[in-house]
């Protein structure tokens, strides 16, 4: 029985193997990676598009309201009234900033990098 011509055979098959399997985690990294960033850039588009829309949407309900106002009260009480509640909305937003703001970005971002992990793996 020859070993000796099994042993180089083994150990080159031993680095065949790893570099395959190196470069199988290689592609995992990059298909997760981009798996990850396109959640991220998608999720910052629609943020974009809902802010504009939104902000459209309140200065034409602001315009309403101002509109309804001035059947009953001069015009410049019914600015005054729509600057002081969005000063309200301002104050109350930074009042509950942590619970509005921050938390439900930072569940965002750690469900994106500490994902799930069914029984199955």
């Amino acid at each position: 029985m020859n070993v000796s011509g099994k042993v180089p055979h083994t150990i080159d098959r031993l680095k065949e193997l790893l570099k395959k399997l190196g470069l199988l985690y290689l592609d995992n990294a990059k298909l997760t990676v981009t798996e990850k960033l396109t959640e991220l850039v998608s999720a910052g588009v629609m943020l974009i598009v809902t802010l504009v829309l939104g902000i459209f949407g309140i200065a034409f309900l602001s315009g309403a309201c101002i509109e309804l106002l001035a059947l009953m009260l001069p015009v410049w009480a019914c600015y005054l009234i729509m600057g002081g509640a969005f000063l309200i909305l301002i104050v109350v937003l930074a009042l509950l900033k942590k619970k509005i703001v921050v938390n439900p970005i930072a569940r965002f971002i750690s469900r994106l990098v500490y994902e799930q992990r069914d029984g199955n793996e």
